[in-house]
C-alpha cells in the first residue's frame, strides 16, 4: 500500500514469486511515495508563498480600526513565525530586466535565512523582510549592502533598501514598516548614489517629507531666495547640507565635500553675498538647511 503522510494513496501490484518480488515492491512503494509527496509539495508551496505575501501586506498595510492585531498575529504564528520576537522591517525596490519572481525571493531569502525572517513580496519588485531583530544596527545595513550587491551580479538588478527601527508585535512591525517605507522613498532623492537608507539617518529628511508639498516650496523659496536661480544652485545647496551635517565646522565639512578648505569658505562667502543670510550663525544655518532638504525632496517631486 502506498501512504502520502496518514492516508492511503492507493496500492502497487507486482506479479511473481513473493520472496522475489517482496524487495522490489518495497522500493517501488517508497519512490511511488516519494513522488506524491513532491507532488503535493510543489502543489502546496504556491499558496505557502500567497499566504505568506497577504500576511506581509497585511502588517504593511495594518489599520488597528480595520483588523486586530491579534488576528494578524495569529496568521504569521501559521506561518511559522513567532510574533512576540521584536523584528525590523526592510523594504526592497529591485528594477530587474528578466529575473523572476522566485528567483529574487530565493536570493532574497539567501541573506536573510533565519527561520524567523519573513520575506514577502508587496508590490511588482517591491519586497519587504521582516528581520529578526539581533546584533547591532551596523550589522543589519551591511547585510542590505551585501543583498544589493548580489541582486545587482545575479540578475543584473538595480536594488535599493529602506530600514526601519526595530518593533515589537503586530503594531511595533508596522510602524518599522512605516520607517522604512519613506527612508526608501526620500534616502535616493537626498543621496542618488547610495543603495541602503536606513531611517535613523534620516529622521530630519523624513519630518521634512511629511509637511505638505505646497508648504514646503514656499519656505523653500522664502528662505532660498537668490540663490536657487543660480545654474551653481546643487553644489551651493550641498555646500549647506553638509555645512549643517558637519556640525557647522570647516574641517569635517570640507571632508564631507572632499574640498579644500579654502574652497568651502569661497562657497559660504559666496551664499551669505547672495543670500544676505550669515551662514556661520547656527539658527540662520539650520533655516537654510531645512530649506535645503524641501528643496531637494520638491525636485523629484517635479
Amino acid at each position: 500500500m502506498v501512504t502520502v503522510g496518514a492516508r492511503a494513496a492507493g496500492t502497487v501490484c507486482l506479479t511473481g514469486d513473493p520472496d522475489e518480488v517482496r524487495r522490489f515492491g518495497l522500493v517501488v512503494q517508497r519512490q511511488t511515495e516519494i513522488l506524491l509527496e513532491e507532488a503535493a509539495l510543489l502543489r502546496s508551496r504556491p499558496l505557502h508563498e500567497r499566504a505568506v505575501d497577504d500576511c506581509v501586506r497585511d502588517i504593511a498595510l495594518y489599520d488597528p480600526e480595520v483588523v486586530d492585531a491579534e488576528t494578524v498575529a495569529a496568521r504569521l504564528a501559521e506561518l511559522g513565525a513567532d510574533p512576540r520576537i521584536p523584528r525590523t522591517a526592510v523594504v526592497l525596490d529591485v528594477r530587474a530586466g528578466g529575473a523572476s519572481r522566485r528567483s529574487l525571493l530565493r536570493t532574497v531569502r539567501e541573506v536573510f535565512g533565519s527561520v524567523q525572517d519573513v520575506t514577502g513580496e508587496l508590490a511588482a519588485g517591491r519586497y519587504a523582510v521582516l528581520h529578526t531583530s539581533t546584533g547591532r544596527p551596523e550589522r543589519l545595513v551591511h547585510r542590505c549592502s551585501a543583498l544589493v550587491e548580489r541582486l545587482g551580479e545575479r540578475h543584473g538588478a538595480d536594488a535599493r533598501c529602506g530600514i526601519g527601527e526595530p518593533g515589537r508585535g503586530v503594531a511595533g512591525v508596522h510602524a518599522s514598516y512605516r520607517d522604512a517605507a519613506p527612508a526608501l522613498r526620500a534616502g535616493p532623492r537626498l543621496e542618488p548614489d547610495r543603495r541602503v537608507f536606513a531611517v535613523t539617518d534620516l529622521r530630519v529628511p523624513q519630518l521634512v517629507a511629511s509637511v505638505v508639498g505646497h508648504d514646503r516650496a514656499r519656505y523653500a523659496a522664502a528662505v532660498l531666495a537668490g540663490l536657487r536661480e543660480r545654474e551653481d544652485w546643487p553644489v551651493l545647496r550641498e555646500t549647506l547640507i553638509a555645512w549643517a551635517e558637519g556640525g557647522f565646522q570647516l574641517v569635517r565639512t570640507a571632508q564631507r565635500l572632499a574640498v579644500h578648505r579654502n574652497t568651502l569658505l569661497y562657497r559660504l562667502t559666496k551664499i551669505e553675498e547672495l543670500s544676505g543670510r550669515g551662514v556661520r550663525e547656527p539658527r540662520t544655518a539650520m533655516a537654510m538647511y531645512l530649506a535645503c532638504l524641501a528643496d531637494a525632496l520638491q525636485a523629484t517631486d517635479g
